[in-house]
Order: structure tokens, then sequence, then C-alpha cells
């Protein structure tokens, strides 16, 4: 029987981050075979056609290659190489969690430290996304995806804080969180959810523009809070106290 993981269709991603932990605890390295399908169905307690969506995905990240008749093996894109960190090894459920902590506490400062340059390179990095965004092909989306992670990585050096800024950019550091850059792909291949996004993005930008902390703060947490609904069907589970609004 399936062990409880969440909405069927989410299922094979929760999976595939046990198969990348998998790797990352038994020190395998490029080139390296990955147990069969039943032999992983077993271990995680799924069903093989589970577990051959999730190496499914795993390919489409880069993470894995198929060799017909011979089996999965490490491509050696993105597999992290030091499981010891605890950042590597958490979950997206907890990264994103953890950013839904910080990050609109930096949008709130980005209010009183904009300066005119900065809106306009925010501006540009949201126009340039919306561009991307109306693409169909994968070179457009991954583009789409590198911006938005721009335009989150320039609030974050405009915040004013480099601890703050810091952290928020270990937790966008893609490259280190293979499944968080491969679930993100998977949910933004539709277009009327790359548009919210745009949307989403420019709404943040005119509480900033505007010197609304306030503002600002609150449209971030929804926009986090929407990512994550599409990502995993919840909200996640941190909650931010609301301020009080200044006469």
């Amino acid at each position: 029987m399936e062990r409880d993981t969440g909405p069927e269709r989410r299922r094979y991603l929760a999976v595939a981050e046990e198969i990348l932990k998998a790797v990352a605890v038994d020190n395998l390295t490029v080139g390296d075979r990955l147990p069969n399908e039943r032999s992983l169905a077993e271990q995680f307690g799924v069903s093989r056609s589970t577990v051959r969506e999730a190496l499914f995905a795993l390919e489409l990240g880069g993470v894995i290659q198929v060799r017909p008749g011979s089996g999965y093996f490490l491509s050696g894109a993105a597999v992290p190489a030091e499981p010891a960190l605890p950042l590597i090894d958490s979950s997206p459920r907890h990264l994103l969690e953890t950013r839904l902590l910080l990050e609109p506490t930096a949008a709130r400062h980005c209010a009183d430290r904009v300066l005119g340059s900065d809106l306009a390179r925010l501006r540009d990095l949201i126009d340039d996304s919306e561009q991307a965004g109306a693409g169909t092909s994968q070179n457009s989306i991954d583009r789409f995806l590198a911006l938005n992670f721009a335009f989150h990585l320039e609030l974050a050096r405009i915040c004013g804080n480099p601890v703050l800024a810091g952290l928020i950019g270990q937790l966008l550091g893609t490259g280190k969180h293979p499944l968080w850059l491969l679930m993100d792909g998977i949910v933004v291949r539709d277009p009327a959810i790359r548009a919210q996004e745009v949307v989403e993005h420019r709404a943040i930008l005119a509480a900033i523009a505007g010197g609304q902390g306030e503002e600002a703060e609150e449209s971030m947490a929804a926009h986090l809070g929407a990512h994550s609904v599409l990502i995993f069907g919840t909200r996640p589970s941190v909650t931010r106290s609301r301020r009080r609004r200044s006469a």
C-alpha cells in the first residue's frame, strides 16, 4: 500500500525527492546506475508506475539519463555532492516555507530603500519575463524561470540587509536544489500560470515603488503562498502576523 504523500498527481514528485536524497546518502557519482523500478518501488513503498513517473521527471530535469536495455544512470546535472549540508538536503516544501518567512520582510524593507535605478532594473526583469513567458519553447520557459529568480534575488539585494539577502540567495540557489527547479518548471508549463506570476510580480513592484512597505510584504506573502498551492496543493504551514495599518 502506498504512503499518503499528498494528491495523486503530486506523489511522483515526493518520490523523485526521495530518490535524490537516496543518491546523496549512498554517495553515488556521475555514471553510477540507480536501482531498477521494482527495487525503488519496494524501497519507497509506492507503485512502479509512480516510480516511473518520478524517474521521467528526473530525466526531464537532467538529473538522470535512460539507457535503453541498461537502466537509469546519474547524468551529473545538479546532483547534490555533499549530503551533509542541511540546506541541500531540505525538501522543497521546507525551502518554500523558509522563503515565506524571509522574502516578505525583504520586500517590506525594499519599499524604504529602493532607488530609481533599482526600480528600472526590476521593471526590465518583469518585462523580459513577460515576453519569455509568452513563448512556448522550452528555452522560453527556462528563460522565464531564470528571470523570475533574478527578480527575487534583486529584491533581496535591494533590501539593504546583507545577512537577509545572503540567506535568500542560498534559498534561491537552484543549482543546489535540483528538485525545486524541476517542480517549478513543471508548474510554469501552463501559460496562464506564467501570466499570473507576472501579474503578481508587478503588484509587488507597484507597492515597493509607492513606498508601501506593508502592501509589498503582503503581496510577496500572497505570491509565495499561491505558488505553494500550485506545487503542493496547500499553503505553507507557517503563518505571518498581520501588522496594524497606521492611521
